[in-house]
């Protein structure tokens, strides 16, 4: 049986919603077609998953494009798999449990129109479906940041958008340029591609435009400066969406280890560099904000950074770590920002300096702030426990000095939150503020943060079926690079870090000392 109706309906749900949505009569009607959309986007995730569990190839092609030479071949590996149901749960949790009043009609067809179009960067097999999924993820949030007339928000959006689409087309036109020349009969299908094979001097500058594309989706320095002004002054649940799914990760694997092994062996000690310095420099100007939306987008952007050095490190237990923490900060961060929205709609303000006291009018969300930070930092019994504890093992194999620094950084990280979390729900009361009466938390706001906070827990309890899922992915990485780097050699300096790792990235077995 083909798996590609399944994965066609999949990607189909959210757009199909988002299109009843922008119609809808009203705000409200709105509201319950995206609810709706998001509930069925998050059923449909869960097939894949299982299907993959259970060892089925989930791999199938579509309608052909003979005019472009391309097909619409779908698929997902252990890594894609698992980030369905975890889009499927953000998008529902963005929908159903943030404020209402800033779920209009527009934004809740952008929400929609994101998360389709991000399950399209999942499943793309294809490098033709790849480009359009990953430009078509980008257009929702631009228009809505025209709509609010903003002059800084729409010029960061347009550099945006041309810096984090505009060198990855190119790439993956010249690979398909490459692939028709070299006989392939779909030069856009990543399997033909990966079967004749990019020219080994090709590799380095086709690897450096996929890289700057996955560097400006994940907000590396130099190019995160997006991040912080779209979560401080644009649409909060569109940005969240296109921050914390994986997109940059999944290219990166799918492309830039796949398809390019050299360029990618080539430009590691480059990643690596950026990523740690991504993660402090990330982790110090959160420090150093009191707008607690701003200091979501560089903490955010420090996470990422983690999760880049862990992958451009390429020792099996540093890239376990790195695609669980990846997982792992998407469910806390994501519970935080329901959090800092539901702050910013009753107090009319996220600017730490002008709150205070919350914790008496508003004990849950206070706790919940509390178990989503200690989540986020990688507090013992949550699953970024587990991710950064295999993250730094893997580094420090590697190199001692990037594994003291990453460690550094997520020292930081947990001081901001714990900061932040003193400085908005402590101290005396600012009535002026707040006024007489604060609305408690609703039901369905409960419901979802308590949600947030329960996966990441079970998850961090019981992480072997994900790690499970996650190593073959891990393995095909390193045998590719130590492949595309030189073959038996660059296979003889790799093995010992297998070797020291892979017992921790399998399931069931511990952590090595």
């Amino acid at each position: 049986m083909s798996a590609f109706p399944l994965l066609a309906a999949l990607l189909a749900a959210p757009a199909a919603a988002a299109l009843l949505a922008s119609r809808a009569r009203s705000d409200e009607g709105a509201r319950r077609v995206a609810l709706a959309g998001a509930a069925i986007t998050l059923l449909l995730s869960l097939a894949p998953l299982a299907l993959a569990r259970a060892g089925v190839a989930l791999a199938a092609g579509g309608p052909a494009l003979p005019l472009l030479g391309a097909r619409l071949r779908l698929g997902l590996d252990g890594y894609s798999a698992a980030l369905l149901p975890l889009l499927g749960f953000v998008l529902l949790a963005l929908v159903a449990g943030g404020p209402r009043a800033a779920l209009d009609r527009p934004t809740a067809a952008a929400l929609l129109a994101t998360g389709s179009a991000i399950l399209g960067v999942f499943c793309a097999l294809d490098l033709a479906l790849l480009a359009a999924a990953w430009m078509a993820a980008l257009v929702p949030v631009e228009r809505l940041v025209a709509r609010k007339g903003d002059p800084l928000l729409r010029r960061t959006c347009r550099i945006f958008l041309l810096g984090g689409t505009a060198p990855l087309v190119a790439a993956l036109g010249a690979m398909a340029v490459l692939a028709a020349r070299r006989g392939a009969a779909l030069p856009f299908d990543v399997e033909e591609i990966s079967r004749v094979g990019v020219p080994e001097a090709w590799q380095s500058p086709l690897f450096a435009l996929v890289g700057i594309a996955v560097l400006m989706r994940m907000a590396a320095v130099p190019f995160h400066g997006w991040l912080p002004v779209l979560l401080e002054r644009g649409p909060l649940g569109v940005t969240v969406l296109l921050a914390e799914m994986q997109v940059g990760v999944c290219v990166l694997l799918r492309v830039g280890v796949k398809l390019l092994p050299a360029g990618f062996a080539e430009g590691m000690p480059v990643l690596a560099v950026i990523g740690l310095i991504s993660a402090l420099h990330g982790a110090v100007l959160a420090l150093a904000q009191t707008d607690l939306r701003r200091m979501l987008g560089y903490l955010v952007s420090s996470q990422k950074g983690l999760v880049l050095l862990g992958i451009a490190t390429l020792n099996p237990e540093s890239v376990s770590g790195a695609l669980l923490q990846s997982v792992a900060s998407s469910i806390a961060t994501t519970g935080l920002a329901l959090v800092i929205a539901a702050i910013d709609a009753r107090a009319g303000t996220t600017d730490a300096r002008e709150l205070g006291g919350l914790v008496a009018p508003m004990p849950r969300m206070a706790a919940f702030f509390f178990l989503l930070a200690c989540a986020t930092i990688g507090m013992p019994g949550a699953l970024s426990f587990v991710s950064e504890d295999l993250l730094l093992h893997g580094i420090l194999h590697v190199h001692p000095v990037l594994a003291v620094l990453a460690l550094a950084a997520a020292a930081i990280d947990g001081i901001t939150l714990f900061r932040a979390f003193q400085r908005a729900f402590l101290g005396p009361p600012r009535r002026d503020r707040l006024g007489p009466a604060v609305e408690a938390l609703a039901l369905r706001e409960r419901a979802f943060l308590l949600a947030t906070v329960a996966l990441t827990a079970v998850l961090g309890v019981a992480p072997t079926r994900l790690l499970a899922l996650h190593e073959p992915v891990v393995e095909r990485a390193i045998h590719d690079v130590a492949r595309g780097a030189g073959g038996a050699h660059a296979a003889d300096e790799l093995r010992p870090l297998h070797d020291g790792g892979h017992r921790a990235a399998r399931p069931g077995a511990p952590p090595s000392p």
